[in-house]
């Protein structure tokens, strides 16, 4: 039984737990998962919010535990198709990766994300395409982690080869953009860069920063 309070709670842990996914902090987003889960673990999109938690900490195996079981209890949609389909790219296995963007395709309603499924099909089909896929990937992760570190250059060279190896790479595209807007204070760049990134996925943090970015193009423009 879920008492008023506890209502309130959830609630509150949902809005942190988010908001901490949508951060990067992955693992305190999970913290405020698990507390929901204790009071409620039939809650609808939890199991989802769970995976997600799971593979962006690559606990891969986990991962397809929650988005199968969504999948077999709530049923067919895009995003969950979608989800099984990043999952299985990023754990690297073209095979189910291939099936499940084949099954979201169709669902897709963003321009963006139908580029973004198709090239990513296209690259499963090929194993040449698909190994310098994960090239890219963890090239990204490379340029992640010298963001981290401050070291500025060396990220900037591991995106930089990231979305040679991979055009696809929005993820790449958007943190190359946040180099040049914050760090560089090059907003033109900037904005090529968000519009590359913006290309491939229908994100709303990407499409933010690419308009943020236009914007203060605009104002500097007229100074």
């Amino acid at each position: 039984m879920i008492f008023p309070f506890h209502s309130l709670a959830i609630r509150w842990w949902q809005r942190a737990a988010l908001n901490n996914l949508v951060m990067g902090r992955y693992g305190r987003a999970e913290d405020y998962f698990r507390k929901i889960e204790r009071l409620e673990p039939n809650r609808f999109g939890l199991g989802h919010n769970l995976g997600l938690a799971a593979l962006a900490q690559e606990r891969f195996a986990e991962a397809e535990r929650y988005f199968l079981s969504e999948l077999e209890r709530y049923g067919d949609t895009f995003i969950r198709f979608k989800s099984l389909g990043d999952m299985y790219y990023i754990w690297g296995k073209p095979g189910p990766c291939k099936e499940f963007y084949s099954r979201a395709l169709p669902l897709c309603e963003s321009e963006e994300d139908k580029r973004q499924i198709m090239h990513r099909i296209s690259q499963c089909a090929k194993p040449a395409s698909f190994e310098a896929a994960m090239k890219s990937y963890a090239l990204l992760k490379e340029g992640n982690a010298k963001m981290g570190e401050k070291d500025y250059e060396a990220a900037e060279a591991s995106l930089k080869a990231a979305v040679k190896a991979d055009s696809c790479n929005f993820q790449a595209w958007n943190n190359l953009g946040a180099l040049e807007m914050n760090i560089k204070k090059n907003i033109e760049e900037a904005v090529k860069l968000f519009e590359k990134a913006a290309f491939y996925t229908s994100l709303a943090g990407i499409h933010g920063n690419f308009r943020k970015a236009k914007e203060a193009l605009a104002k500097e423009k007229k100074r």
